[in-house]
């Protein structure tokens, strides 16, 4: 009978870690899970030298679908947002939802052309699911490549935020890529 409590407080405990990590919407990696395993990433990198490359994703016209078709509707393209991104990523890079409609890619031992391929990718496969479903959503992304990793993930995702945004500023639906020592 102590096997089996012990069991189930086992299993409850890990179910309590998995939420605290994963957005319980999309199934993805939350903000939290995120910025550790890039910190942890950014560390293994600076001490191999090998590249490392972050993305960041938002989504343009969500907040239209929320207002035409409703918050179900959002969830949906949510959903199939998430489903794209852990259908087309290795099993060592990491998807997650940042909160609302953005997202954060991790890309571990991706250089330059590597990073690139998958962020187009990528862009392509969410517009198509986007026009497969007639969700007037396109996706603005920044991506960025170092050789040379700087001293905190903050940094990192700033850059990438950054680049995204210059993109929404240049009219949307469109992808941004810098590679920085």
């Amino acid at each position: 009978m102590q096997k089996a409590l012990r069991e189930s407080r086992d299993a409850l405990l890990e179910a309590e870690k998995k939420l605290a990590r994963c957005d319980v919407l999309t199934d993805l990696a939350n903000r939290r899970a995120f910025y550790e395993r890039a910190e942890q990433e950014r560390k293994r990198a600076a001490r191999y030298g090998r590249p490392l490359s972050v993305a960041y994703i938002d989504l343009d016209n969500f907040k239209q679908v929320n207002d035409t078709r409703g918050h179900d509707a959002g969830d949906q393209v949510l959903i199939s947002v998430a489903t794209v991104l852990k259908n087309n990523l290795r099993a060592e890079d990491l998807a997650a939802r940042l909160g609302g409609d953005e997202f954060a890619l991790l890309l571990p031992e991706a250089g330059d052309a590597a990073a690139a391929f998958v962020i187009h990718k990528l862009h392509r496969l969410l517009t198509a699911a986007m026009q497969e479903r007639s969700f007037p959503v396109t996706f603005s992304m920044g991506l960025v490549t170092y050789d040379g990793v700087p001293q905190n993930i903050e940094e990192m995702v700033q850059k990438a935020d950054d680049l995204m945004y210059e993109v929404k500023r240049q009219g949307k639906n469109a992808i941004r890529h810098l590679k920085s020592k």
